[in-house]
């Protein structure tokens, strides 16, 4: 797996948890419900994130496999 697309994936998970951070504060300090929605919103962006970056690694794991 290249190491580019390695870090890609952990610097676009990390920038979504911190957004995800950033929100709970919001949320905390003002109780309003957009902010949940945002939130949820981020999670689902984040475990679709997940499943492809599985899905990807899987598909290359096979095609080399396939190629010996």
């Amino acid at each position: 797996m290249d190491n580019l697309y390695t870090v890609s994936v952990q610097n676009v998970q990390s920038f979504l948890m911190g957004q995800l951070e950033l929100y709970k504060i919001e949320f905390i300090q003002t109780s309003d419900n957009k902010y949940l929605e945002v939130m949820n919103n981020i999670n689902i962006t984040n475990e679709t994130i997940k499943k492809m970056d599985n899905t990807i690694r899987r598909l290359t794991k096979e095609n080399l496999e396939l190629k010996k």
